[in-house]
């Protein structure tokens, strides 16, 4: 449609995007080509997002036609992923690769309620692609980078009103609130939560070092992370907090490289 352009693709970790439950369009409400959003617990405002990540599963659950569900999994969780007959190129891709592999995935965000009022978050995917480790590991930091960003901003509110009338999308005035206000009022962000679940992904990629880099990198060395060090007491607190049924599922996947064989190329930003 004139006059919407294309949303730039955020980058958000699966904890985050599992913990979302907030939607609304931007304008108009009753304008059914309004973008619509999902808001995230630390104020990142979703069309399209990024993902980077172990496709640990896919099969087709369609009837007549073709319709792939897949799971993406990085360090902090796992988020499915749809494509069908109105993602035929997505569709296609998800269907010729055989997990477990790593991938890029960029798609809208939908919000399903359950029976019992859960919500449940998906991808409807809009291009897939096979990619490297180097690749994985170059958007867990990139991630990182960007949740680190959207925490100083909350941050760096001023305290929530106690006696102030909770402020809804469709009560917005004509200058709305800032993304991340508005995500503060909506979920309470506890930012200390969400600056463990950053730091858990960071300290994944120690594992992709230690087979190369061990007498290069000395193993009491704590890894440098943005605003702060991650001690070993800490990483073994976090490692303890792993839900019991997701260790499998995060686990890392090593993929040796055929001789010879071209490096993969960097992904484009998308736009």
């Amino acid at each position: 449609m004139a006059g919407f352009s294309r949303e730039v693709a955020r980058r958000v970790f699966a904890e985050e995007l599992r913990s979302s439950n907030y939607s609304f369009r931007d304008g108009d409400d009753q304008y059914q080509y309004a973008p619509q959003y999902l808001l995230t617990p630390t104020g990142a405002r979703c069309n399209r997002v990024f993902l980077a990540g172990t496709l640990t599963e896919r099969d087709d659950i369609g009837g007549d036609t073709e319709y792939w569900r897949g799971r993406v999994v990085d360090p902090t969780g796992s988020v499915l992923i749809y494509a069908g007959q109105y993602q035929p190129e997505a569709a296609q891709v998800l269907a010729n690769i055989e997990p477990p592999a790593f991938v890029a995935v960029v798609g809208k965000p939908s919000l399903y309620q359950t029976e019992d009022g859960s919500t449940i978050v998906s991808i409807r995917a809009e291009a897939i692609r096979t990619v490297d480790q180097e690749t994985r590991n170059r958007w867990i930091m990139d991630a990182a980078k960007r949740t680190l960003e959207r925490l100083n901003d909350l941050k760096r509110l001023a305290p929530l009103s106690l006696s102030g009338e909770f402020s809804t999308a469709d009560k917005a005035a004509a200058s709305p609130p800032l993304d991340v206000e508005r995500a503060r009022e909506h979920y309470h962000t506890d930012a200390e939560h969400y600056r463990q679940m950053m730091n858990k992904a960071l300290t994944s990629l120690r594992a992709d070092l230690l087979p190369e880099a061990r007498a290069a990198v000395p193993e009491k060395r704590p890894l440098a992370v943005p605003d702060q060090d991650i001690s070993t007491k800490t990483r073994a607190a976090q490692e303890e907090a792993w839900p019991e049924e997701e260790i499998d599922e995060v686990k890392i996947f090593n993929f040796g490289k055929k001789p010879g064989a071209r490096p993969a190329k960097k992904p484009k930003e998308e736009n």
